[in-house]
């Protein structure tokens, strides 16, 4: 199960109309909706067993999202979660809305029909993630789901932990810094996930820096860490994928299909570092001399 809120909440509170906050929260309500919510209640209880499902509640701006798993059909319910929140990070991005949340496993109560209410261990875990220990604008995983998820076939696609599930997952899964695991949308949004393929990719990461500058021009000093690190991760991913692409073009290909230079658009899409311009400044204060004098 998934709980998720939007970042900067209180701020978009306190700037916007009502109805651009209702606006929001309804979008995020859209995009982060369970496929089981629109479907008829089942006749008998055990229906809701056949195949996985999403299933999703909202209080707010928070979203509570459970996917069953204990089903008949083994149609991979931990790779089904995970593009789903990719698709959700996506839209809420194209929205102008940053998100973060706190993905685990354990036993939840959804309701013989699934529309709830929904309560259980598995949601208060999930809570605190995101609460205390998400942090940024990121869909953390829990280890405790990715140590069931190596584990028990019931997460696995036709109950196989073979090298067709390994290669559709990892994309999904990043590693930070720290350890923590979370949802990379950034890496599993290829472009086949946009109707208009590699533009649409290249538009969409546009568009993520856009977002990071427009809240970064705004931010007070607790934001603007949890923006500078999703720039970091974006700039990551953009020196990434800049690797797979010859940034001189000789063959003229790339400026034929975009009408820009490679290395003129991967540039464009980096998001410029502004929050090192104290040390930067030290730096040239201090000149070339690295031997700092000892105090008298």
């Amino acid at each position: 199960m998934t709980f998720i809120d939007i970042l900067g909440y209180k701020r978009i509170l306190k700037t916007r109309h009502a109805e651009d906050i209702a606006n929001v929260v309804k979008a995020l309500r859209t995009f982060t909706a369970g496929d089981g919510d629109d479907c008829e209640p089942p006749s008998r209880s055990d229906e809701i067993r056949l195949y996985t499902q999403a299933f999703s509640e909202s209080v707010s701006d928070a979203v509570v999202r459970v996917r069953t798993i204990d089903t008949q059909s083994q149609d991979g319910p931990f790779a089904y979660e995970l593009i789903d929140l990719m698709h959700a990070m996506i839209e809420c991005v194209n929205r102008g809305i940053l998100i973060r949340g706190g993905m685990t496993i354990g036993p939840v109560y959804i309701g013989a029909d699934g529309k709830g209410p929904i309560f259980g261990d598995g949601m208060v875990r999930a809570y605190e993630i995101e609460e205390g220990e998400a942090v940024y604008p990121r869909i953390m995983i829990d280890d405790q789901a990715l140590d069931a998820y190596l584990t028990d076939e019931t997460l696995w696609q036709d109950g196989a932990f073979d090298g067709y599930e390994a290669r559709m997952v990892r994309p999904f899964i990043a590693v930070a810094d720290d350890g923590s695991y979370f949802v990379d949308y950034l890496r599993a949004a290829g472009p086949g996930e946009f109707d208009a393929g590699l533009a649409g990719q290249f538009e969409f990461l546009q568009q993520h820096r856009k977002l990071i500058l427009d809240n970064l021009a705004t931010a007070d000093a607790k934001a603007r860490r949890k923006l500078v690190w999703l720039a970091n991760y974006h700039n990551r991913f953009i020196e990434e994928l800049r690797r797979g692409y010859d940034m001189e073009d000789a063959s003229g290909a790339f400026y034929a299909e975009f009408e820009v230079a490679p290395r003129e658009l991967f540039d464009s899409l980096i998001v410029e570092v502004s929050w090192t311009g104290l040390i930067d400044r030290l730096v040239e204060i201090g000149g070339d001399n690295q031997a700092a004098e000892e105090p008298a």
